[in-house]
Formats: C-alpha cells, sequence, structure tokens
C-alpha cells in the first residue's frame, strides 16, 4: 500500500511552525505537570489515562496539520 503524503515544510510559514512548536511545548508541559500531579498526590489511577489520550489527539492534529493542502 501506498500512501501520497508528502511533507513540505516549506509551505508553512516560519511564524506557524514556531506556533505549532510552541503548542507542542505547552502539551509535553501539561503531561509532565499531570504525571508529577499525580505521582505526587497520589491519585488512584495511571497517569497514561490522562497523557495517552492528549499525545494521541495532538500527533492526530499535527498530522491532519502537515498533510493538508490547499488546492
Amino acid at each position: 500500500m501506498h500512501l501520497p503524503i508528502h511533507l513540505d515544510l516549506a509551505q508553512y510559514p516560519r511564524r506557524v511552525r514556531w506556533f505549532m512548536a510552541i503548542l507542542w511545548a505547552i502539551i509535553l508541559a501539561k503531561c509532565i505537570v499531570v504525571w508529577w500531579a499525580i505521582g505526587h498526590w497520589h491519585v488512584p489511577f495511571l497517569p497514561m489515562w490522562i497523557v495517552a489520550p492528549t499525545i494521541a489527539f495532538a500527533t492526530l492534529a499535527s498530522a491532519l496539520w502537515l498533510t493538508h493542502h490547499e488546492e
């Protein structure tokens, strides 16, 4: 199976790429804080219940953004 995916980051302005990088930094910071807080306050569930969906949906949104092409 061949997927016609071509990632050309040059089509996005530098400002948009920086915006996406800052958003990913915020997402990762949130995941770190959640992981710490659940361990610190001994919440009775695993931090992956929050971190995994966050990373999964952020990855999906990023993939959709990167593969979107204006025609």
